[in-house]
């Protein structure tokens, strides 16, 4: 059994190892981990030889004690057993420090500036990665004189550690395996980590993601690097994640796809959603036509209560919303309003037309309204939507709270968030 104290692998790097008798062999260049565990186990020390300047594996059952000043063998020099790296065996210092992970439970990507190691019953294992300033001062063995200095003025830098347990490598998991996966978090988290990767790792990830992940990830970039990422993948599967999402959303996608790409995308797409699509493309961003949804409910104005809750029951779970309908006349023009609490609480044979918020009393957007308008008019009324109508009282669309909430709280996202910023 090693014996060993914890410490972090900038300590260990550059060590003398010794034999059992104190005659040098060489100096530490690496630490060898194995991969399958939630806390990778430390194998072998990747050494310098002293004698003929080659890199040997030093497994750890030929090591009899890990320290921070110096690494014994238990065999005297000439009776050390020697083995060489394998392709698949992981490096701490070339293939993790200085590294991009993902630290799962923050949902952020953070650069690995140290590892540290501990004894874990009779292995040692990596258990954190240090991605604080104390670890690049660590490993620049700047860490004493610097902090000497800090304690004269009573600053103190605190350690920032994460468990491995909660840490994810972003080149395909080569580095650990851990409790949830990127793809397990909530799509605004996949989005963030995204915009923070390097642009390899970026198509990695959303590669990597289900259709309807992908879909509602997408919805939270800006929309340049979500037109990047949907033309990296296969016709098929880019297919799939568009159709999974709303007319708006993918609007603002395919308006920044070349257009060859485009073109072919909505040729295979389905006919009436591409020409929904299209339909939004034409209005300009920045107006209330470019923020707006063609995904609404509209109903005649002749149905009864009874009528219209079975209709929901039909085509509620596939409508973007349904906190108001819009009552039409025989010619699609909007004539009314009605709203899910006056429909609950009316009786199953009462005629819409007699419940519902009539045309003069509907607060209602032009397609040409600036953005900035339409927020100011939602917030004002406290609406959950508003009607967009053309001159002729046909509704065009609608635009939805979520929309305006991008509008005011911008996170990542898409072109039409940046307008009030």
């Amino acid at each position: 059994m090693v014996l060993f104290s914890e410490m972090f692998a900038s300590e260990l790097i550059g060590d003398p190892v010794v034999d059992r008798l104190q005659e040098n062999i060489g100096r530490v260049k690496d630490i060898i981990i194995t991969l399958g565990e939630t806390f990778p186990k430390v194998t072998g020390l990747l050494v310098l030889t002293s004698a003929k300047k080659e890199e040997k594996v030093l497994l750890v059952g030929e090591i009899d004690l890990i320290g921070t000043q110096f690494v014994t063998t238990r065999a005297t020099r000439d009776r050390v057993v020697w083995t060489t790296l394998r392709e698949s065996e992981v490096l701490l210092l070339r293939d993790v420090i200085d590294q991009q992970v993902v630290d799962i439970e923050g949902a952020r990507v953070i650069r690995v500036n140290d590892l540290k190691l501990a004894k874990v019953d009779q292995d040692v294992r990596l258990i954190a990665a240090d991605v604080g300033i104390s670890g690049m001062l660590r490993r620049l063995n700047l860490d004493r004189p610097v902090g000497w200095i800090l304690k004269l003025f009573k600053i103190n830098i605190p350690e920032q550690l994460i468990g491995w347990d909660h840490v994810q490598n972003l080149s395909g998991g080569r580095i650990a395996v851990p409790t949830k996966t990127i793809t397990d978090l909530h799509p605004a988290d996949v989005a963030q980590i995204i915009s923070q990767v390097q642009t390899d790792k970026r198509t990695e990830i959303f590669s990597a993601l289900s259709e309807k992940t992908a879909a509602e990830a997408l919805h939270e970039l800006e929309p340049m690097l979500g037109a990047l990422l949907i033309s990296t993948l296969d016709t098929k599967k880019a297919l799939g994640v568009l159709e999974k999402m709303p007319v708006d959303e993918a609007a603002d996608i395919l308006g920044d796809v070349p257009a060859e790409k485009a073109e072919e995308l909505f040729r295979l797409m389905r006919v009436r959603k591409a020409a929904e699509i299209r339909k939004l493309l034409k209005h300009h961003d920045e107006t209330a036509g470019g923020l707006m949804t063609t995904e609404f409910i509209s109903l005649p104005q002749n149905l009864t209560v009874e009528q219209v809750i079975s209709r929901l029951r039909e085509i509620g779970p596939n409508a973007e919303t349904i906190y108001y309908l819009y009552v039409v006349d025989d010619f699609e023009r909007l004539v009314g309003i009605l709203s899910l609490r006056n429909l609950i609480i009316s009786p199953p044979d009462k005629i819409i037309s007699e419940i519902m918020i009539n045309y003069k009393d509907i607060v209602t957007a032009n397609p040409g309204m600036n953005q900035r308008e339409v927020a100011d008019v939602m917030s004002k009324y406290n609406l959950l939507a508003v009607p967009v109508v053309d001159r002729e009282r046909k509704i065009l669309g609608i635009i939805t709270i979520d929309d305006v909430m991008d509008l005011i709280l911008p996170p990542l996202s898409r072109r039409k968030r940046q307008m009030l910023g």
